[in-house]
C-alpha cells in the first residue's frame, strides 16, 4: 500500500449549507490524495514511454527501471462514493438503475458500464449548465482522479481481508455450516464445542453460544476466524 485515505470528520450537527461545503472539501481532499499518488499514470499528462520509468531499489538490493501501475483498489462497496465523486446508492461499476440494485442481471443483459467521457467533457467545461448536467447524472461536479486512469477501476482486485473474507466468504461459509448442523440435529454440539474453547493470548473464552450472539463486528468476526 502507497495511499492511505484520510477520514473525514463527521460534523452532523452543522447547518446544511456549512455542511454541503464541508462535504464539497472533503470530496477534494479525497481527489487529491489519489491525483498526487497516480498521476505519472493517468491520461492527463501524456507520458512518454521513457519518462514514467525511474529507478527502485528492489529487495535483493538491486535497482531497476520500474513505473507504476493501477493493481489493485482496497475499498469496500460503501466507500466507493466519495472518491468516485458519486451520489449515495449509485453503482460505481455500471449505469445501474437505483431500483435495480440488487437485483439479479443476465449476463447478456448486463447495465452499460460507466462511460467517464462525458463526465471529464462536463467537469473540464465548469459552467452553470454542465455542473447541473453533472449533478443530474448523479454524480459530484468538479475533477475526478479515478475519471482519468487508464483502466476500469471497479474491475481492479480489492485486497480487502475484513469485507472480502471476514465479513464476507467466512460469515456466509458459517451460516450454510449451522444450517447444515441443525438440519442433521447436531448445533448443540457444535455449541458446547464453541463454549468450551479455552483463552488462548488475547483470544477470550466465548460465555455465549454462537447462535445466540445476533450481531458480530468485523473484530469478532476475525476472532472466530482464527
Amino acid at each position: 500500500m502507497v495511499a492511505l485515505l484520510p477520514m473525514p470528520i463527521k460534523n452532523r450537527d452543522l447547518a446544511q449549507k456549512l455542511l454541503d461545503e464541508l462535504r464539497q472539501t472533503n470530496r477534494e481532499v479525497l481527489n487529491e490524495v489519489p491525483w498526487r499518488v497516480i498521476q505519472s499514470v493517468t491520461c492527463q499528462q501524456n507520458p512518454s514511454a521513457e519518462s514514467v520509468y525511474y529507478k527502485v531499489r528492489c529487495a535483493d538490493c538491486d535497482f531497476r527501471l520500474c513505473k507504476q501501475d493501477s493493481a489493485a483498489w482496497h475499498e469496500d462497496c460503501a466507500e466507493y462514493s466519495d472518491p468516485h465523486h458519486l451520489e449515495r446508492h449509485v453503482c460505481f461499476r455500471s449505469e445501474c438503475p437505483k431500483k435495480y440494485l440488487g437485483d439479479y442481471v443476465p449476463p447478456d443483459k448486463q447495465h452499460p458500464r460507466w462511460d467517464h467521457n462525458p463526465y471529464r467533457t462536463l467537469s473540464d467545461a465548469n459552467t452553470k449548465a454542465a455542473n447541473a448536467e453533472h449533478s443530474s447524472l448523479r454524480v459530484h461536479r468538479g475533477f475526478n482522479v479515478f475519471q482519468h486512469i487508464p483502466c476500469i477501476v471497479s474491475d481492479l482486485p480489492k485486497p480487502d481481508l475484513l469485507h472480502t473474507m471476514h465479513i464476507g466468504m467466512l460469515d456466509h461459509l458459517q451460516k450454510c455450516i449451522l444450517h447444515f448442523m441443525k438440519t442433521h440435529k447436531r448445533l448443540d454440539k457444535y455449541n458446547a464445542i464453541w463454549l468450551s474453547l479455552p483463552a488462548y493470548h488475547d483470544l477470550l473464552p466465548k460465555n455465549k453460544s454462537y447462535e445466540e450472539v445476533s450481531q458480530w463486528n468485523g473484530k469478532e468476526i476475525k476472532n472466530i476466524c482464527r
